[in-house]
């Protein structure tokens, strides 16, 4: 191996050592290798990842090695030294038996490797055997979700009103009801209009306001002033507030909700959820401590005695689409997956939810390399200069932007007309109730059954 040799000083008789570097700056002095090979260990989770490491092809897939591949020969190129290559199909686990790691780890502490070339999260437990020297790909991992409609989160029905506004109307319609049936009783009494057996019951009272509600008329005329004009000034007010709230009910039953912002929304929420099954996945979703992501972990992606929610990236954006499902994934590479399947109303307000809480992945190599501040320096420069985010933008997609809310039109769903459904149930639930207490009475006033009803 050749030797280089560089002269540091020269002594002269006044001034002592005088300092002939070209500059103090290790990283500067030494960043020419002259053609030392440096080798490089990448992670390949995808055999075909090895065919577009440069040709931008399937930039969904190994979105990070392809980056920091590039990054790495402009790195080398810049340190002018010999590229060498190996891969692996992890990034690094460490055997909690034998204590040593796998993966692209693994090749840097067995000396295979000089250089971790493709980017790793940083964690406590790589920190006493690798050195992080540079953030070259800010991307990270979430759930990405469309957000839900509003009828799975509030009773759309109970919204175009405030509170009080409710209860002004309840009290509206009860005054009238009782005007209108105390007039037509009392003045009935002193002054008959009509024979006794046909003035009007409470409950025909009360289905007239009924019919007023609802917009559906009356079925009875009142023969008194007082009643009359009770009655004209209730259907007027109800007219008025019946065209408020269906037009507000409409724009409720085409909204949706951006209340899903935690871990524990996520958990209360009727989502359905998948994960990418990717290696680092099942690694973080199996370590994790703190009581609300492990309950998470246990009860929606992994419940005992079931399959697990691990799939591929196509059938979790694919089932993303049609809602109510949220999948972990890589945000660029699937942002890229949206763009190209999704309609564009479909790509509105996607939700985003950080479940592992992990920093941005970091360039690492060797601990104590005597390459690392001339590695770290020369990926600053990459960086200033503007090549690192020449080479995000061309493999990462970000996310998509809203070009068409409002265009289209969502059909109403069973869900969405739940309380209709449920009210109508209990209204014919309480029907056969009175209709089999009638026929109870019915069968009681006949003598043949006097004496069981009596019993």
């Amino acid at each position: 191996m050749e030797v280089i040799y560089e002269d540091y000083g020269k002594w002269n008789f006044t001034g002592g050592i005088e300092d002939v570097r070209q500059t103090r700056i290790f990283s500067r002095r030494r960043m020419n290798l002259h053609g030392k090979q440096l080798t490089a260990s990448i992670v390949i989770t995808n055999k075909n990842t090895l065919n577009h490491l440069t040709d931008y092809g399937e930039r969904h897939i190994d979105s990070i090695t392809k980056v920091n591949y590039v990054l790495t020969n402009h790195l080398m190129d810049i340190m002018n030294a010999s590229k060498g290559f190996i891969h692996s199909p992890s990034w690094g686990i460490k055997n909690t038996t034998t204590g040593k790691w796998d993966g692209m780890i693994g090749h840097l502490l067995d000396g295979k490797a000089d250089i971790g070339g493709t980017s790793l999260f940083p964690t406590t437990n790589r920190i006493s055997v690798i050195d992080y020297v540079s953030m070259t790909v800010p991307t990270y991992i979430a759930f990405i979700f469309r957000p839900p409609p509003l009828a799975n989160v509030a009773n759309i029905f109970y919204l175009p009103f405030q509170d009080t506004v409710w209860i002004a109307s309840f009290a509206l319609v009860v005054l009238a009801t009782f005007i209108f049936y105390f007039s037509w009783r009392l003045i009935n009494q002193y002054r008959p209009i009509v024979p006794a057996n046909e003035v009007p019951r409470f409950t025909d009272i009360v289905m007239n306001a009924a019919g007023a509600i609802t917009q559906q008329g009356a079925h009875m005329e009142s023969k008194v002033a007082s009643s009359r004009t009770a009655s004209f000034f209730l259907f007027l007010t109800m007219f008025f507030l019946y065209t408020s709230y269906t037009a507000n009910i409409v724009a409720l039953l085409q909204s949706t909700t951006n209340s899903i912002s935690t871990i524990q929304d996520l958990q209360e929420s009727s989502l359905d959820f998948g994960v990418e099954d990717i290696i680092y996945n099942r690694y973080y979703f199996k370590i994790v401590t703190d009581p609300i992501r492990k309950a998470f972990y246990d009860t929606k992606i992994a419940p005992p005695n079931k399959k697990d929610k691990f799939m591929h990236k196509t059938e979790g954006i694919a089932r993303m689409r049609k809602g109510l499902f949220a999948f972990h994934t890589e945000a660029g590479a699937g942002y890229k997956m949206i763009e190209e399947t999704f309609f564009e109303h479909e790509k509105c307000g996607l939700i985003e939810v950080d479940f592992l809480k992990v920093p941005y992945p970091w360039y690492c190599i060797k601990k104590r390399s005597p390459y690392k501040d001339i590695i770290k320096v020369q990926l600053f420069k990459l960086r200033e200069h503007g090549i690192q985010s020449r080479e995000i933008d061309k493999i990462y997609t970000k996310k998509p932007e809203c070009s068409s809310q409002g265009k289209t039109f969502e059909s109403v769903r069973l869900i969405d007309c739940h309380v209709i459904i449920l009210i109508i149930a209990c209204g014919y639930g309480l029907a056969l109730i009175i209709f089999v207490f009638e026929q109870l009475i019915k069968l009681c006033d006949s003598r043949a059954t006097k004496a069981i009803c009596m019993f």
